[in-house]
């Protein structure tokens, strides 16, 4: 574990994060207290996506859960009526028109 100020971070940015990416915690410290620390990500962290998903399927299998379906909504339909003539959406018109039937 290593300690470095902010000025001399930012001056050798580069030198540091090939410190982090050889394994090294980098202690981050602003008028010697501590501000950050720059270390790897954990290994697990990118496959989060992954496990919920895996627990949702399992949830799924054993009746626990029933997942949403998602039918086309109303900004999809207006989007597909007007997005053939227009390169841009004019999202506040179709904010609008999505609100019509509120008061």
């Amino acid at each position: 574990m290593k300690s470095v100020g902010i000025r001399e971070l930012k001056n050798k940015l580069s030198k540091y994060l090939r410190l982090v990416k050889d394994g090294e915690v980098i202690i981050v410290t602003d008028r010697n207290e501590i501000v950050a620390e720059i270390k790897q990500p954990a290994p697990n962290e990118s496959d989060i996506d992954s496990d919920i998903m895996n627990y949702l399927n399992e949830q799924e299998e054993k009746g626990k859960i029933l997942r949403a379906v998602r039918t086309k909504s109303v900004i999809d339909t207006i989007i597909k009526s007007e997005g053939k003539k227009r390169v841009s959406v004019d999202w506040k018109g179709v904010y609008q028109k999505t609100r019509e039937d509120r008061p």
